[in-house]
């Protein structure tokens, strides 16, 4: 029939349309399954040249392990000093304290007398084993590092005799680890050998958050001076070894970054003290993670939080802009009170003059 013939007329277009478009299809399954095990095949022969490579890397710093000195064997020295020993590194320290007992148990050389007159490390040169000169003209030193407290590294860097360091032939690496960065820039700058390099390095951890991994922790450093460049990538792959995150940023970023940061983490944490908050049995989330920040950093020293101030030209301004916050969102509150017809909340049932008076008792 007619009706008949069109459908068969129709359908034929569709036919054809239909070639075209199957034409245009995805490969075939068959055809996606081989690419891919063509990407699988590319990945594991990655995976096994990075391998291989990164053998080569630990054979290559095992083969001539890094002679490090510590200067300031407190907590954080003796911190790094341990992962040191642990890659096959040779280490030893100078101390103010007497740290012969630590150093010792962890099989590292001690010297003494840091911040000592040359009077008193001439009459207890066994006790101190030949004092700071001894320490910086010891037979091998490839790095040392200054891990002594924001306040005190001034005075300790340059009360030193670090012009001994020049008399090496190859000179030294000098390294900081302050969590700031201008001011130790400033000083190893002033008083670093001309054949000594300056590195300035941030550990973004301590002992508290870096006793397990540092996979993934942050690791700042900045090369200010670098004139024998296998010596510092050597120190930095011992960070790399650990797997910390390395970000290489200049010092006067690493501050204005830091002051947004590690102050403003701090100075949050000491008002959260002085509120003298503590734990009820219907603490939300939010609220313990509050508790969590007070504890952190009431587990640090105020001097550690005055010297964030005090050499962070940044973090003035943060603690303006903290204020001012507080300033602002008080007149917010008092703005919508003043127009708010509604009923009168806390105050209908506790006059103002009262909680002025609790705040002023301390209840």
């Amino acid at each position: 029939s007619m009706a008949h013939g069109r459908r068969r007329r129709d359908s034929a277009p569709a036919t054809s349309r239909m070639s075209k478009e199957e034409a245009n299809e995805e490969p075939p399954c068959e055809v996606t399954s081989l690419k891919l095990n063509e990407l699988k095949a590319q990945e594991v022969q990655m995976r096994a040249a990075l391998e291989e490579i990164s053998k080569e890397k630990a054979a290559l710093l095992k083969a001539r392990p890094l002679s490090i000195g510590v200067i300031g064997f407190g907590k954080f020295g003796q911190f790094l000093a341990r992962r040191f020993l642990s890659q096959g590194h040779q280490v030893s320290c100078l101390s103010r304290s007497d740290r012969r007992p630590e150093a010792t148990e962890m099989g590292v050389e001690h010297f003494g007398g840091l911040g000592a007159s040359d009077e008193e490390v001439s009459s207890k040169v066994a006790e101190f084993n030949g004092g700071p000169a001894a320490f910086l003209t010891q037979d091998r030193l490839d790095v040392v590092i200054v891990a002594v407290s924001i306040l005190s590294f001034e005075e300790t860097v340059v009360g030193l005799p670090i012009e001994l360091l020049g008399q090496r032939e190859s000179g030294c690496l000098l390294v900081d680890v302050l969590s700031v960065k201008l001011h130790p820039r400033a000083v190893l700058q002033q008083v670093a050998p001309p054949n000594c390099d300056v590195l300035c390095t941030h550990p973004m951890f301590g002992p508290e958050s870096g006793r397990g991994s540092w996979g993934e922790l942050p690791f700042v450093f900045e090369k200010v001076t670098d004139t024998n460049p296998e010596r510092t990538e050597r120190f930095l792959s011992v960070f790399e070894t650990e797997g910390c995150t390395m970000v290489e940023m200049d010092a006067k970023k690493h501050d204005e970054n830091a002051a947004n940061s590690q102050f403003a983490t701090h100075l949050v944490g000491r008002l959260l003290e002085q509120l003298q908050l503590s734990a009820t049995p219907i603490d939300t989330m939010g609220f313990r993670t509050m508790l969590a920040l007070k504890d952190t950093v009431a587990g640090d020293s105020f001097d550690l939080f005055y010297g964030l101030y005090k050499y962070n030209p940044n973090s003035v301004d943060t603690l303006l802009l903290l204020r001012k916050a507080l300033v602002d969102l008080e007149w917010r509150l008092k703005e919508m009170d003043a127009v708010d017809t509604g009923t009168q909340g806390w105050k209908m049932r506790y006059p103002i003059e009262n909680m002025a008076n609790r705040t002023r008792t301390g209840m």
